[in-house]
């Protein structure tokens, strides 16, 4: 009885030893915030994220977004996962191809525009950006009102490349259309002429 306890507890061992598959670690991705953020559409590895908060709020007014950008299958996709305005309802945005990287205006050359070493206390952080899998935090300020007025302006075009039907529909209904100025008073001339009696 007792080999038989002792074949029947080797099995088992033998089993648990042999019998569980060693998972494989995941691969750890070489995409570091601190020195690719600029670079993301390059350096960034599949199944990497970084999110970027813009906090585009200025004097009275108050608007957050939150991006999100992903790479998946060596295609890189941003997603506007929320859009906070004032006190409504924040906005969401559904997931698109990032295809600007060649463009002239996109995200990467306004970022690399920022100075990294501009971290005075009293300019807000315009760009607050992490990748979820470190505890990196990079924050990048605007310099002086006109500097920030200048990059929401920026952001704000780079969206509506984006998103071409969502920032028309947002901007409709947070920024009056400049009214048409209406047209010149006309003149009439006339000329007095003199009745001979």
């Amino acid at each position: 009885m007792k080999k038989q306890s002792f074949g029947i507890l080797t099995l088992v061992f033998a089993i648990l030893i042999f019998g569980c598959e060693q998972k494989p670690e995941p691969k750890k991705s070489k995409f570091k915030v601190a020195k690719d953020y600029a670079e993301f559409t390059s350096k960034m590895e599949n199944n990497d994220t970084l999110n970027i908060g813009v906090l585009l709020s200025m004097c009275m007014w108050s608007e957050y977004d939150n991006l999100q950008i992903t790479k998946s299958n060596d295609s890189i996709f941003l997603q506007l996962k929320e859009k906070r305005v004032m006190d409504d309802e924040p906005l969401h945005f559904s997931k698109v191809f990032y295809d600007l990287k060649n463009d002239t205006l996109n995200l990467e050359k306004m970022i690399i525009d920022f100075d990294i070493n501009y971290q005075e206390q009293i300019s807000s952080p315009f760009f607050i950006i992490n990748n979820p899998k470190e505890n990196d935090t990079l924050l990048l300020r605007t310099t002086g009102l006109g500097n920030r007025g200048f990059n929401i302006e920026r952001y704000q075009n780079i969206m509506a490349k984006l998103y071409p039907e969502e920032m028309a529909e947002y901007r409709k209904e947070y920024f009056t259309p400049i009214p048409i100025p209406p047209p010149p008073p006309m003149t009439i001339e006339y000329k007095e002429t003199k009745l001979d009696e």
